[in-house]
Order: C-alpha cells, then structure tokens, then sequence
C-alpha cells in the first residue's frame, strides 16, 4: 500500500517483525496500539499473530479494519461485487460540496480565504460525490460495518495519490502538480488470508494500554514535533466523513484535542514513562528513530526502569516532506524491553 505518511514503516516491517520473531514465537499475540497505516500490524499478521491494533485517529483505524479484519473481498451484494463497487467510486457523479469549496481550486472557503490547493476542481467534485455515495448506503443500510470500511479505506488511498501536497496536508503546493492533475482513481486491494484472531480499537494508546491482554506491545510514538492530526486533518475527515469549520489558510480541522504528548519535547520523556507504567505484558517493543523528541541516553534510562534493554539499529532514509527538512539516513532503532 503505497501511503505518504510520516514514519511510515512499510519499507521497515521485514526488519522489525524479524527482530520480534527472535523473541516472540509465531502463534503469540501481540498488540499494536499506535498503528497508523497498519503495516506492522498486517506484517505482523503475515506472520503468524493474532494482532490487536488500535489508533487515537480515525483514518489508521479504517486501514487497520481493512488490513486485518477484511480477509477476501466484502459481498457487496448492494453493488454487484467488490469489482463493481470499484467501479461505482470511479463513475460517481461530482458533486460541488464540502471538499470542491474548501479544498478544491475552484472552490470558496467558508472563512473567506483563497482557493485551497489540495486538489483539482474536478478530483475534488469526485471526491464528494464519492463521499456522498458511501454516506447514503451506509445511512440505508446497504452496506456492512466492513463494507463501509472497504469503501472508505479505497477513498482515503485514491486522495491520497492525488492531493496536491509535499508529504503533509500540512499545506498544499503553490500550483498543482502532475499527480494532482491525474483524475482519481480506485485500484483494486489484495485480501489477505492471515492467520490469528484479530481486533481492532480505536482510541489513544492512553485508554487502552491498562487494558491490553497480550505477550507483547509493539509501540510506535511519534518521532518529532508534528502533530499526526493536524498534518493528515483530511484524511481524518475522509475517515469522519464529516464537515468540520476548516480554519486559516490551511483549512486544517479542530485538532489539539488529538494531539500527542509524544510531539512535544517537554512532555515526550513523561509520556513514554507514563504508558510504560500502564502496561503489564512480558514484552515490549519500541519503535524509536534518532532524530526523535527524546535523546537516546534519556530515553534508555526511562526504558530500564522498566525492565532489560536490547537495542537493534537500522539505517534508514530520513523523511522529508520540504526543503527545510535534512537530508540523509537516520538511525532507526527498535527497542526491546524483557520488562521486570
């Protein structure tokens, strides 16, 4: 699933459920609180774990639905199969709705801002027909809970592709770019026949880490200062499928109530110890890269504490998502804590 996201670990997932299968064997279960796009919990899947994976946004936890709990193709019987529902997404009518008047270039921000850049008139006018499709079938009861997720987990992909962004909907692009040009589409998934007994939650790892009965946690916090609710506040509202006041010149969502003690420097360290201290399992893993919050010589001393420490690096090609951002690898480290 190709997915412009921040600490993405797709290209990653070979490593670190390889270093968790030393450890934990195959058949175990094990948790992924902090899931975004769910491809540690699907490699995780792959690999013979029952997963448990959960995520304080709403976009992750529709992936992770699709990823884990959508083993073939839904019935969609309301559409005349999976191939045909593709087929209405991609023949929707447009629609002149929420999407083409605040994100679109021909649009008319209800603040009164410019045009938003985020996509073409016409990606934009599909995007809400689209949006209104979903919202009518699953309002009538045509479709099923993981029907619904399907359709939402395509729409959110097919955005994703052509929104007019540098890697964030932080901010759009001065002018659209040749991806933003190309009209929307709707590819068809693979279904995955995992093994294992999966769940999936929504919430922050905060109210469900007391609460986790597994053999193991796999942890993956934000690294930096950019708030996930903020910078992906359109995949949310795919996710939401609501019509949220878009502020400023970004158009950005309400988000601070979502926003992570891990992205700020001076409450990272606390909220590491404090998740910590909620869980009660035999085994903890940690995502964590070396350009994140907490310096690693602090971050050893909160995660000893709490039980033996082994460290796994990997180097890895930093995320940049604008000029500003540097250049170059980036150790990627994966903690392992045998907790006490």
């Amino acid at each position: 699933m190709s997915f412009r996201y921040l600490g993405n670990k797709t290209r990653l997932t070979d490593w670190i459920v390889g270093e968790i299968g030393r450890v934990l064997p195959s058949g175990s279960t094990i948790a992924d609180p902090m899931c975004g796009t769910a491809s540690v919990s699907l490699a995780l899947a792959r690999a013979g774990y029952s997963v448990t994976a959960a995520d304080a946004l709403t976009f992750p936890v529709i992936h992770a639905r699709v990823r884990l709990l959508a083993k073939q193709p839904p019935a969609f019987k309301a559409l005349g199969g999976y191939d045909k529902a593709l087929d209405w997404m991609c023949s929707a009518a447009p629609v002149d709705g929420y999407f083409f008047k605040e994100f679109g270039e021909g649009g008319s921000p209800a603040n009164g801002r410019a045009p938003r850049l985020y996509f073409s008139a016409t990606n934009a006018a599909h995007i809400d027909g689209v949006r209104d499709g979903i919202r009518e079938l699953a309002s009538s009861g045509d479709i099923s809970e993981i029907e619904h997720s399907v359709l939402l987990h395509h729409l959110i992909l097919a955005t994703n592709k052509v929104a007019n962004i540098s890697g964030t909907y932080g901010y759009f692009l001065r002018e659209l770019s040749r991806s933003a040009l190309r009209p929307i589409t709707f590819d068809p998934i693979e279904f995955e026949q995992t093994q294992g007994h999966h769940t999936v939650l929504h919430g922050p790892v905060e109210k469900h880490a007391s609460a986790l009965s597994v053999d193991a946690v796999y942890l993956d916090p934000p690294y930096t200062k950019r708030q996930y609710a903020g910078n992906y506040h359109i995949l949310e509202t795919l996710a939401r499928e609501d019509e949220p006041l878009a502020a400023g010149d970004g158009g950005l969502r309400p988000w601070k109530e979502q926003a992570s003690d891990f992205c700020y420097r001076r409450n990272a360290g606390k909220a590491f110890r404090e998740t910590l201290e909620q869980l009660n399992v035999p085994h903890v893993f940690i995502s964590y890269s070396q350009d994140g919050q907490v310096h690693e010589d602090e971050l050893l001393s909160i995660l000893s504490d709490f039980g033996k420490v082994t460290i796994h690096e990997q180097p890895y090609t930093r995320f940049r998502s604008n000029n500003r951002t540097k250049e170059g690898t980036v150790l990627e480290r994966l903690y392992h804590i045998e907790t006490f």
